[in-house]
């Protein structure tokens, strides 16, 4: 059971950081090709999809939806970005006021990605979630104040979610009030999941669900705000930089340390296995393999074509950076039940393709 576990923590920790990574690549491209004001509108709709999608079953599922609205609002933020890999902090003040911090690092924008990231689109963050909980919950009393954010040089974003004694319109749904101190984050007092609900297990498969829903669902919005055309040329270039920036990084964690057909073969497989994906390998002789994929995680199986091809771009890259010699080339089939499966065919030609 130990070595059971200890290799779903490997594997649900190394999908999660792929597509983590792979999710803020394609949020930072939509900045460097779009400009803050779009990234900033792009930010109001993935999390606007996210939200309406989440939130209220969330609320069932942690257990929190009969709490007092603001505290409700404060805890599924900070059990669920939890379970999500983020790092939160909490603190109840009183009933009706509870604050919740999003602390170091912003996972999303791995490394300096953050330094990047204009104020204004922290801010578009706040506007599209968290205004919109009092609508969710039927709560016409319930806003949010943010008190600190990253781009003010502060450690962390942090805001608190509080019920009003009357009805609130549109302006007072999320505010901005600059705080020089606010209260101390206590372990002991945190929300805390029901470990016998919520045991190890579940929690990892959760977390590696929201990291293939974090690269889905924005892809889903770039596709909504760009077309499907636009938004798969955009992943392309997103899943090829990351790939660049970490395929040695994630090379070295899977302990890996050749460059040959097999070797990339392995990394190839071990991505996949990491995200419960179903492929078969066949060795085509001695320089020659192919890997069938009969899912594309987090993707449906009727996915686009564009997305699909958009994907491959990350796999492409590694194999690239990792042997020159190999020839690495996708297509689709069919089964004899009629679903399109992903053929991945590696060939090492011997020479220098690049």
């Amino acid at each position: 059971m130990a070595d059971d576990l200890n290799k779903l923590r490997a594997d649900c920790d190394l999908a999660w950081t792929i597509w983590l990574r792979q999710t803020g690549g394609m949020q930072l491209v939509i900045l460097r090709d779009r400009g803050p004001d779009d990234f900033a509108k792009f930010k109001i709709v993935i999390l606007g999809l996210h939200q309406e999608g989440h939130y209220l079953e969330g609320l069932k599922k942690l257990g929190i939806g009969n709490d007092p609205p603001a505290i409700a609002a404060a805890k599924y933020h900070y059990l669920s970005n939890s379970i999500g890999g983020l790092t939160l902090e909490y603190a109840e003040d009183g009933p009706k006021r509870a604050w919740i911090r999003y602390t170091q690092p912003a996972v999303f924008y791995h490394g300096l990605g953050l330094v990047a990231v204009p104020s204004k689109v922290q801010r578009a963050v706040f506007q599209a979630w968290h205004a919109k909980n009092a609508e969710y919950m039927g709560c016409p009393r319930l806003g949010y104040v943010c008190t600190k954010f990253y781009q003010d040089g502060e450690p962390y974003d942090e805001g608190y979610f509080v019920e009003y004694d009357h009805d609130i319109g549109p302006e007072w749904a999320v505010r901005y009030i600059p705080t020089q101190r606010s209260p101390e984050f206590d372990p002991a007092k945190a929300p805390k999941l029901d470990p016998a609900v919520w045991p190890e297990a579940r929690l990892l498969k959760a977390k590696r669900k929201y990291g293939g829903g974090y690269v889905r669902t924005t892809f889903d919005a770039m596709w909504a705000s760009y077309g499907l055309k636009p938004a798969a040329h955009m992943m392309e270039t997103a899943h090829s930089l990351v790939a660049v920036q970490y395929a040695h990084e994630l090379k070295a964690r899977m302990g890996i340390t050749g460059n040959s057909l097999d070797d990339v073969t392995r990394f190839l497989t071990t991505m996949l296995a990491t995200r419960e994906d179903e492929v078969t390998v066949e060795k085509l002789g001695n320089n020659r393999t192919a890997l069938t994929l009969k899912t594309l995680k987090p993707f449906d199986p009727d996915a686009p074509e564009e997305l699909k091809r958009a994907y491959f771009a990350f796999p492409f890259m590694c194999a690239r950076i990792m042997n020159g010699h190999i020839r690495f080339t996708r297509r689709t089939e069919m089964d004899k039940g009629g679903r399109t499966l992903e053929v991945w065919e590696l060939e090492d030609t011997g020479r220098w393709l690049f």
